[in-house]
């Protein structure tokens, strides 16, 4: 037990037993060390030098031999004080260095109704500008009674909004009533079920499948890039009516190029 002890205080298994036997047997030779502790000799010395580098273990020379003698165990309590306090300073500094990671980027997942509450909310909370790009309008049946209440809260919080809708977007009457905001519709073959949400420093990539999807993305950088795309198709885009046939885009995720059709 004592032995397990010792180990789960740091020691290895060999300088556990070696300290140990020093203990029973206070100052002594290597030699009788290594048949007390049952350790090969040359382990015992390699065990007896790093419990001295420890501090565990002190030795006398005596007719030109070598002395081992154990320290009072309370020494071990000084050590794990020690480390403590080593700890608790890297954790610090750790801590700083994590928190300063968090706030470059952040990626959660959020599913199903509740994970769409629960990312409307902080759209609100965070009360900042809103861009949102291929708006599909599905979150008016899918939420019911909580995007009214979500509608007067941003209404209240007088929140800047901005919606570029799909064409074939659905609800779009009853969101214009009760939500201020400017709109503008994307051409027809524009149309996708994946939205872009934009506010403050994140971004939240939503799908309105079966069941419900947000990613939401943390990352100015990220975020600065979803905006430029907004800024883009925003001015290419009309309040009523799609573009002309005579335009057409090709659009990703990560940006837009408006082509000519001849």
């Amino acid at each position: 037990m004592d032995i397990e002890l010792l180990q789960e205080l740091g020691l290895t298994l060999n300088e556990a037993k070696t300290y140990l036997a020093l203990l029973e047997l206070g100052q002594s030779l290597a030699g009788t060390i290594a048949d007390k502790a049952k350790i090969h000799r040359r382990n015992v010395y390699d065990a007896l030098e790093r419990l001295i580098e420890k501090g565990l273990v002190t030795y006398v020379i005596k007719s030109n031999r070598k002395y081992y003698e154990a320290v009072n165990p309370k020494k071990i309590i000084d050590m794990l004080k020690e480390k403590l306090n080593i700890a608790e300073t890297s954790l610090s500094i750790l801590l700083q260095k994590y928190k300063a990671s968090k706030s470059k980027q952040e990626i959660i997942v959020l599913q199903g109704v509740g994970g769409m509450k629960t990312f409307l909310e902080d759209i609100q909370k965070e009360k900042k500008d809103l861009f949102v790009i291929g708006a599909t309008g599905k979150a008016y049946a899918r939420l019911k009674l909580f995007i009214h209440s979500w509608f007067r809260g941003m209404n209240e919080s007088k929140i800047k909004i901005k919606v570029l809708w799909n064409f074939d977007a659905l609800n779009k009457k009853e969101f214009t009533n009760e939500l201020k905001m400017e709109t503008k519709t994307l051409p027809k073959n524009f149309s996708t079920p994946t939205q872009i949400f934009i506010y403050g420093g994140k971004s939240g990539v939503v799908i309105w499948s079966e069941t419900p999807l947000c990613i939401l993305i943390k990352n100015k950088e990220i975020t600065n890039g979803f905006k430029k795309y907004f800024d883009f198709m925003w001015k290419f885009s009309k309040s009523k009516d799609s573009l002309p046939q005579t335009q057409r885009f090709r659009c990703t995720l990560q940006g837009c190029i408006l082509l000519g059709v001849p």
